[in-house]
């Protein structure tokens, strides 16, 4: 399964470099919102809050 998406990846790479583009955006965006939800939750699982 990741072989098929990692060519799918480095085809869309060398055909259309915009839209490839928009994809790593979208991805490190989702990437990063995941990784901040994980940290909110344990978090506040182990009792810290970040509000005031």
């Amino acid at each position: 399964m990741f072989e098929s998406l990692n060519e799918y990846i480095v085809a869309l790479y060398h055909l259309h470099k915009a839209q490839y583009g928009l994809i790593v955006v979208t991805l490190m965006a989702l990437v990063g919102i995941s990784v901040g939800l994980t940290t909110e939750v344990v978090l506040r699982l182990l009792g810290i809050r970040g509000e005031k």
